[in-house]
């Protein structure tokens, strides 16, 4: 019974570091203490139980590990800690960007001209007034005929214009 009682707290200590490390932040020493525990589990287990409570162990583990690294990856930026490392993005305000947003909503299916290499980011003209336009994919050579396609946080996104 003393066997039962070992393995029981190498398994609880494994997966207690691996919880820890969401939301303690240690370099992922804690991560390794706990993967560690977990194998000195399995390699008891398979040495206390027998082979098919070996492989059951190495199973549960198989699911178990990447279901906990899912879960902290989805919500560790929730926590108190994720929080302070990670705040949310700011959203942009029409005092953020030197063109209000709506100015440049009215410009979404218009066409211009860009006066600089998109590399993604240069400037195009539209309406004789010159915008910081970002391609929506692949670069925009200067002089080519651009479509506006929508906005891209403070720049307007454009397209060059098919034929």
């Amino acid at each position: 019974m003393p066997e039962l009682g070992i393995l029981i707290m190498f398994f609880a200590v494994g997966v207690l570091m691996l919880v820890a490390e969401i939301f303690i932040p240690s370099h992922g020493v804690l991560s390794v203490v706990g993967l560690g525990f977990l194998i000195a589990a399995v390699v008891k287990t398979f040495s206390y139980g027998g082979r098919e409570a070996g492989t059951i162990a190495v199973l549960a583990c198989l699911v178990f590990v990447p279901a906990l690294a899912l879960i902290a990856v989805k919500y560790w930026h929730r926590t108190p800690i994720g929080r302070r490392i990670a705040p949310p993005n700011p959203t942009l305000t029409t005092d953020d960007t030197s063109i209000p947003i709506e100015e440049l909503s009215r410009l979404v299916g218009r066409t211009g001209r860009s006066e600089t290499p998109l590399r993604p980011v240069g400037i195009c003209e539209f309406n004789g007034k010159r915008v910081s336009c970002v391609t929506e994919f692949g670069m925009v050579e200067a002089g080519v005929i651009v479509e506006a396609v929508g906005i891209s946080g403070a720049n307007l996104a454009v397209q060059e214009k098919k034929s």
